[in-house]
């Protein structure tokens, strides 16, 4: 069975079974240009709040499609948030795969003491969105403007660092769910947090934990983490 290719429809989009609707330039471009399909052929399309539809390419030059059916719903995405001091490629990898698990939210670290890093914002959205299309998502994770060290140490937040861990997972995922909070994972750069930035988050009571003995890099640990943590969400 050939693959069919899933688009998202941009925000503010009303739709339903029989309408004939555009694609964004760039899905556009890819429709007619990169994957050369043709009149009637097979598509999915996405709308904002998770519906996918079953759809046919009605016009490949303009990007239009017809919607033909609404697909069975699917599983949203995972309640967890995860949030990058490191930039750069690894950085950009990072973001792939954790829009490729399932994260909801995604967003640039700002770590206090440090070189201010480029929030990168644009390229991250382009990048979930693709990511989002191949992973078959029901909708496209949220991309958020940078946040502050200091900021993001709120209740559900976990610290992700090999140095002074305080806790178990388990632990800290128990803790936010008594709490009734959303599960935000900081992720550091390569050099780790400082001691001041740990110091800070034990102040505020926001637990630290490590993912085995061994040091990850930083994309690693964030995509550790949150398969990890996405499959305790699961089970409940």
């Amino acid at each position: 069975m050939a693959h069919v290719f899933r688009f998202f429809l941009p925000a503010g989009s009303a739709v339903g079974v029989g309408d004939v609707v555009v694609l964004t330039a760039a899905d556009a471009k890819r429709v007619h240009r990169v994957l050369r399909l043709g009149l009637g052929e097979p598509v999915e399309v996405a709308d904002p709040s998770g519906r996918v539809f079953a759809a046919s390419v009605a016009d490949p030059k303009a990007g239009l499609v017809a919607l033909d059916a609404e697909l069975p719903r699917q599983p949203d995405l995972a309640p967890l948030r995860v949030l990058l001091a490191q930039s750069g490629a690894r950085a950009d990898d990072a973001v792939e795969k954790l829009v490729e698990l399932g994260v909801a939210e995604i967003g640039p670290l700002g770590a206090s003491g440090r070189r201010q890093q480029e929030a990168r914002t644009d390229r991250w959205e382009r990048i979930a969105a693709a990511a989002a299309a191949q992973a078959k998502l029901p909708r496209i994770p949220t991309i958020l403007a940078g946040i502050a060290f200091r900021e993001a140490l709120v209740p559900g937040a976990i610290v992700c660092s090999h140095q002074g861990p305080d806790t178990t997972l388990e632990a800290a995922l128990a803790a936010a769910s008594t709490a009734g909070a959303g599960v935000s994972l900081l992720v550091g750069p390569e050099a780790g947090f400082t001691d001041a930035e740990l110091a800070e988050a034990r102040a505020v009571g926001v637990p630290i934990v490590a993912f085995g003995w061994t040091v990850l890099r930083t994309e690693t640990a964030a995509i550790v983490a949150a398969a990890c943590v996405r499959e305790r969400l699961q089970r409940g």
